[in-house]
């Protein structure tokens, strides 16, 4: 059920008891997660909070503190999974769900008692109709006695047309359900609802409104989210950062105080913390637009910037050590070449922060440093320590945290554009048809670290992209790409991630679907374990077989 007073029917009703946070481990989930946090230790509530990265770990989390615990937040998690049926829980509990994954499952939109979903309902989720999915009529009308007591099917002729109405209508409801769970998407940040939960309690500060833009910024930079849906939520969020940051002409501000403001900013990764070099060539975007892992491409790459008037020695230094003139040209000087080398999207809107003398971050970098912060590490003894560490960074307090974090994420954009130039190199991108695909084999260096929710997309979208852009077929823009990569070596377990075509705008993903129908129809071993219904888990044996029945469902 959807609530629409979040404070009335959400906050108020939790603040009486201790809470169980259920939390995905996303860039999105970490700043929610922040700003749930905020608001909990506003009205001293009590909580307990445990990150979880798939449904396993979910279903166990839940099993092992639910006791004594009545409310249930659960933060880019279960809106998908029926969840009643999943976790079975006692009846008193109350599942309060705010997840950005979509489709929601239609049982828990109509289950009024125990889930409550605080996600706006969009009506381009096409939600079915109660009377096309539910139906209420028992087969004990259908039944009649016989003397001996047993139970016969009627075969007179009203109970024959109920049986053909219900044979129809429950044809129609598998149609309904296929068509509305058969594309995964996503809809509006969960960080930004929460700061909009913290606005109408008036509790919103600028260090909420950052948090936001955070998560927010997440879904658009790893192309969860349309164009459109992008720029409407960024209009909403610059309304609160004018009426948060306007001051009156001749008003000052103390130096540590958190300022935003709103501008165009460059699409290059981390620029502000790495050389311009560097980050052109590991930014997906300019990457393939340059084709800067080609000997002609990064000939291409010191044209444009010499014709930028941007000198080698600047570029290849630390952005904050270049010239103070050409730092503060760096928008313009990109943006005036645009239309000469086709760089339509050099540019996006966006926010920025600053507080002190040095720390000033766009909302990208600090999204990719939390990526890194969450994902960029082998194996672990407490899986929850990377999400901890994570909201650590985002407190302005631990400023230190976040400039280090910088350094691991530009080791982890290092790994995955090495592992996009190995696999153009061997001319490993493989097209099977419908479809291509890429395998990485058992034994590559540093794949354990490529083989994560978030970077595992990353990698693959960047090389759609790069392979893309050396292509000579014009089909390639059409087509989605298959990418498996070792998991766990000795269980001999491999992740698969499908991501959409280059040409694709709408952000709607249809392989979690096919990847489930291809490993039932091959009998496949497969685990579907995360909450991003592209990336599944299969055997490593059943590689090939899986792909032959990929290719069989989508050549349909």
């Amino acid at each position: 059920m959807y609530l629409t007073d979040l404070k009335k029917d959400f906050f108020d009703q939790v603040v009486t008891n201790r809470v169980l946070v259920l939390v995905n481990c996303d860039v999105d989930g970490v700043c929610a997660t922040k700003i749930l946090q905020y608001l909990f230790k506003c009205d001293n509530v009590l909580y307990s909070l445990i990150p979880v990265s798939g449904k396993k770990e979910f279903y166990s989390a839940f099993k092992n503190n639910i006791e004594g615990v009545k409310y249930c937040v659960l933060i880019n998690c279960g809106a998908t999974i029926d969840l009643c049926e999943f976790l079975d829980p006692p009846e008193d509990v109350v599942f309060y769900v705010l997840d950005n994954h979509r489709p929601v499952d239609v049982t828990n939109i109509y289950n009024d008692g125990q889930v409550r979903l605080l996600m706006k309902q969009e009506i381009e989720e096409q939600i079915p109709e109660y009377e096309q999915i539910f139906r209420d009529d028992s087969d004990s009308e259908e039944e009649s006695e016989d003397e001996n007591g047993e139970t016969r099917q009627r075969f007179d002729e009203s109970s024959m047309v109920r049986r053909r109405e219900r044979k129809a209508w429950e044809e129609q409801r598998h149609g309904i359900l296929f068509a509305y769970n058969r594309d995964s998407f996503y809809g509006s940040s969960s960080a930004l609802e929460m700061y909009e939960l913290a606005w109408k309690m008036s509790r919103d500060s600028n260090d909420l409104l950052w948090w936001a833009i955070v998560g927010h910024t997440e879904l658009y930079l790893n192309k969860k989210i349309e164009d459109d849906r992008y720029m409407l939520d960024t209009g909403n969020l610059q309304n609160h950062v004018s009426r948060l940051n306007s001051r009156a002409e001749g008003e000052t501000i103390a130096v540590d105080c958190l300022k935003i403001q709103g501008e165009p900013e460059l699409n290059l990764t981390l620029y502000r913390h790495w050389s311009i070099s560097q980050s052109l060539r590991h930014t997906p975007y300019t990457a393939a637009k340059f084709k800067s892992f080609t000997l002609k491409g990064e000939y291409k790459l010191s044209e444009f910037l010499a014709d930028m008037g941007l000198p080698l020695n600047q570029c290849n230094q630390v952005f904050n050590s270049m010239d103070l003139s050409l730092r503060q040209d760096i928008v313009p000087s990109f943006t005036a070449k645009r239309d000469k080398y086709g760089l339509d999207a050099i540019t996006y809107t966006s926010f920025n922060c600053n507080f002190g003398f040095r720390h000033k971050y766009c909302a990208a970098d600090v999204v990719k440093c939390l990526q890194a912060v969450v994902e960029h590490h082998d194996k672990l003894e407490d899986y929850s320590q990377p999400f901890l560490e994570a909201l650590d960074t985002l407190s302005r307090t631990q400023s230190e945290k976040l400039e280090l974090s910088t350094k691991v994420a530009k080791k982890q954009l290092e790994m995955v554009v090495k592992q996009v130039q190995n696999i153009l190199d061997t001319k490993q991108v493989v097209s099977a048809g419908p479809f291509l695909y890429s395998i990485i084999q058992d034994g590559t260096p540093n794949c354990q670290y490529l083989c994560r929710p978030s970077t595992l997309t990353t990698l693959a979208q960047f090389l759609l992209q790069a392979h893309v852009s050396c292509s000579q077929s014009r089909k390639v823009t059409t087509l989605p790409l298959v990418l498996i990569t070792p998991l766990d070596p000795v269980n001999g377990l491999s992740a698969v991630v499908g991501v959409p075509p280059v040409d694709d705008r709408n952000r709607k993903n249809f392989l979690g679907k096919a990847f489930e129908q291809a490993v039932v129809n091959t009998g496949s071993r497969y685990l579907l374990d995360y909450w991003d219904s592209n990336i599944i888990q299969i055997k490593t044996e059943d590689r090939t077989k899986f792909l032959d029945g990929l290719i069989a469902i989508m050549s349909q």
